[in-house]
């Protein structure tokens, strides 16, 4: 089989869910274009399938990476004042799924795996065409990376004339390199882990936005089977440091739960 994407948001939660043990009353929203959510099977980046969020058409991103830009804006397909947070006529795409249950006694952390790409690397690193892209439980964003710091295409490549300044966990996709996605560059598999508000209802958020312009896609996909209160092995996963990642779930232990330039064929 081949690198394949089923757009659409049908059966998204069934294929998110692992081992749920001490989780219940499951309900998943999204907001965005269905032609941002979809299924994948066969991917190159190791997680096997699951679902994928991206600022584009995610049908689009299976392909090897040419000239070709993986490249559209939704905002153009649909009316931008239903996103929040636009206005009238602002580019750029906001897109969001947010899982809802309720965790008991028994749990304490909720895990899953995730790779983030883009069309935006490397050409923009170090620019203000910055995606932003987070994984908030609670309202705490937890998408980090092995050193803890945010994901995001600065982060990860914060130089585009000094690639010897990339982040460890970024894995470059030049034109040519024969691997089956049209974008640019992408993390190795990285994993989340957060404390769960027990016996209470816990909101899991995956946010991806345009950030300066609405073209040039990002994407993010979560590993099917992989969100639950177990941890899934994962060839090559990457977790923050303990120390990092302490201090980061500590915050939630204290109440804060709740004109556009055109890729060049680099």
């Amino acid at each position: 089989m081949a690198f394949s994407i089923t757009p659409g948001t049908s059966n998204l939660l069934d294929t998110l869910l692992g081992d749920t043990t001490g989780l219940s009353d499951f309900s998943l929203t999204t907001i965005g274009s269905s032609q941002a959510f979809g299924q994948f099977t066969d991917d190159p980046f190791g997680l096997g399938s699951g679902i994928v969020l991206s600022t584009g058409k995610v049908a689009e991103i299976p392909g090897e990476n040419t000239l070709s830009v993986y490249d559209f804006d939704l905002n153009h397909d649909f009316a931008p004042t239903a996103l929040p947070g636009y206005s009238s006529g602002e580019l750029g795409d906001n897109i969001q799924l947010d899982l809802s249950f309720f965790a008991d006694s028994s749990v304490e952390k909720l895990f899953f795996n995730y790779v983030f790409g883009s069309e935006e690397f490397r050409e923009y690193g170090g620019s203000p065409f910055n995606d932003s892209f987070e994984l908030l439980l609670n309202g705490i964003n937890l998408a980090k990376l092995s050193d803890g710091q945010n994901v995001t295409i600065n982060n990860l490549v914060p130089s585009y004339d000094n690639p010897s300044l990339d982040h460890p966990d970024y894995i470059n996709n030049p034109v040519g390199s024969g691997v089956n996605t049209k974008l640019d560059g992408y993390t190795r598999t990285l994993g989340f882990e957060g404390l769960l508000a027990q016996n209470n209802r816990n909101t899991l958020s995956i946010r991806i936005k345009d950030v300066g312009d609405g073209w040039l896609d990002s994407a993010v996909f979560i590993q099917a089977g992989s969100v639950g209160t177990v941890p899934v092995t994962a060839p090559g996963v990457s977790v923050p440091e303990p120390s990092l990642l302490l201090g980061l779930l500590a915050m939630g232990s204290f109440g804060l739960f709740g004109g556009l330039k055109k890729k060049q064929g680099l």
